[in-house]
């Protein structure tokens, strides 16, 4: 994949993208992404044709809820072109989430309910989160007349390095919804840039296009009559986790070592 010449970031060229289309029982969807890449650095190829219906291709976690990985890449961001080194990552995942007969994704109010309770779950964990601020900027968009709940997910881990997520999800089904992943490695040579890495990942999902079967219409249209305030969804506000790490742990190690590089940065 290529990069552009310029810039004290670089990210993968969208013009260099490929277009990507699958079909996830008769859902269309089409995005333009760069070069998948397994961790040995070869090509993989996803299935064209996935059965949103199959249960047993979901991943549960104990829940109704169940989350199926249907394509993931990693990027190098890059310095400049002299110096070609690796600033930081960006890991895009994009997944099917299946809910409950009894859920229904296209009411915006229990989809809202849904993103938060799953977000509750998965941060609930001081064995492997630290600090955690989840669905900030929690939103409302549409993007090629299909509207999206947006938010932005500040991770710090425990022992690894530390995330800044951007998530963009829709409902596909009235038990079925789309989630757009993109998590960028927030260390120090990007932090001060994150809304620049927001805005790149932004302009590819510009690029998503997803065609309903007259099946789904139905759906959406059932949905709407039976649900007040079908276009707005309630404001969440953020979710917030603040753990203090176990004195002589990893944990105190890592914090001192930060404000040394700190200081170190401010003096020079």
């Amino acid at each position: 994949m290529s990069y552009p010449i310029f810039g004290k970031l670089r990210f993968p060229s969208l013009k260099s993208a490929q277009k990507r289309s699958f079909n996830l029982s008769d859902i269309k969807v089409s995005i333009e992404l760069n070069s998948v890449l397994t961790k040995w650095g070869e090509q993989e190829n996803f299935p064209d044709n996935i059965n949103i219906f199959d249960q047993e291709q979901y991943q549960h976690d104990g829940d109704s809820i169940g989350y199926h990985s249907y394509f993931r890449t990693r990027w190098d961001i890059k310095g400049t072109v002299l110096r070609q080194s690796e600033k930081s990552h960006i890991y895009v995942n994009l997944a099917i989430v299946k809910g409950s007969k009894d859920q229904n994704f296209f009411i915006p109010k229990q989809l809202g309910e849904t993103i938060k309770s799953e977000n509750q779950k998965r941060f609930d964990d001081d064995s492997y989160y630290l600090n955690v601020t989840a669905l900030r900027e929690f939103q409302q968009v549409s993007i090629n007349d299909t509207d999206y709940l947006f938010y932005v997910n500040d991770i710090e881990y425990c022992a690894t390095a530390d995330s800044q997520d951007y998530v963009w999800i829709t409902p596909i089904t009235e038990n079925h919804y789309l989630q757009f992943t993109f998590g960028v490695t927030n260390n120090t040579e990007v932090r001060d840039h994150l809304e620049t890495v927001k805005d790149y990942c932004n302009s590819i999902m510009q690029t998503v296009e997803i065609d309903f079967p007259d099946w789904v219409e139905r759906e959406k249209a059932a949905s709407a009559s039976t649900s007040e305030g079908k276009s707005q969804v309630a404001t969440i506000e953020p979710l917030v986790w603040k753990r203090e790490a176990d004195t002589g742990s990893y944990l105190d190690f890592k914090r001192e070592a930060s404000e040394k590089a700190k200081q170190t940065e401010e003096q020079g």
